[in-house]
């Protein structure tokens, strides 16, 4: 059992002209640290915030809020609804979407891709998992290092500087999903003790992973599963064809 946590996004065409947007960002987020906007494009693909037709910046303290893109024409032409981050950076990242395309009804939800990280009971070995992630192709436009890191206990506030992590593992160059091996888990994991596996995106100047820029989490206690007992990194119980073996 996996608890995710997700940056939202969510909108509908609201008349001819205009689209309304809502946004949640993860507990403790700060969207000025990450660089957090909304930004519109028209046709079907994200491009950088130079391209948009039109962006709206997220302020200090707003980790929710709404939004509403007019000088549309909606039914007549496409569009794509990003939140993003890193504006105006070279790793800018789109983590959310809305399509908007012309067969869009009014009132009606708009389909979503969101970031999101995931692991399943029977892929815990005793000192390693495997997580797999999604995230909206349009990713692979900039590259912004992805990574997953680990975290003893429930999602808190502390994990934003990074306080108490346990192991990270990176996911190759340009990749927006699949799954990654982290191995060799210092200590191991405690059968039913709870973890947090985090997705993140960005490096801090120095190179290391930056903590404030979460974009979502997976919390889960350690089960008896299929390859937990008897199975460790070096000789997992699972054919590696079955995953990407990224960041070995």
């Amino acid at each position: 059992m996996c608890t995710q946590g997700v940056i939202q996004l969510i909108g509908k065409p609201v008349n001819e002209k205009q689209a309304s947007i809502s946004f949640n960002l993860l507990p403790g987020s700060d969207p000025v640290a990450m660089g957090c906007f909304l930004a519109i494009w028209e046709g079907t693909r994200a491009l950088s915030t130079s391209e948009a037709l039109q962006t709206r910046k997220i302020i200090s303290g707003e980790l929710f809020g709404e939004h509403l893109f007019g000088a549309l024409s909606i039914g007549k032409k496409n569009y794509i609804i990003g939140l993003g981050i890193d504006k105006g950076k070279t790793t800018e990242t789109i983590v959310a979407t809305l399509s908007l395309s012309t067969s869009a009804i009014l009132n009606q939800p708009l389909p979503a891709v969101c970031s999101n990280i995931s692991v399943n009971a029977d892929n815990i070995g005793t000192d390693f998992l495997i997580a797999h992630f999604s995230s909206p192709c349009c990713n692979q436009i900039k590259a912004n290092k992805k990574w997953i890191a680990l975290f003893q206990g429930e999602f808190n506030p502390g994990f934003y500087d990074g306080t108490n992590m346990i192991a990270t593992s990176k996911a190759a160059p340009y990749q927006y999903s699949g799954s990654i091996i982290m191995k060799n888990i210092p200590k191991g994991l405690g059968r039913f003790e709870t973890y947090t596996l985090i997705f993140g995106q960005g490096l801090d100047k120095f190179g290391n992973l930056d903590y404030t820029k979460l974009i979502s989490s997976c919390t889960f206690i350690v089960w008896r599963s299929k390859i937990y007992i008897g199975a460790s990194a070096t000789n997992p119980l699972l054919s590696p064809s079955s995953v990407l073996l990224n960041a070995l």
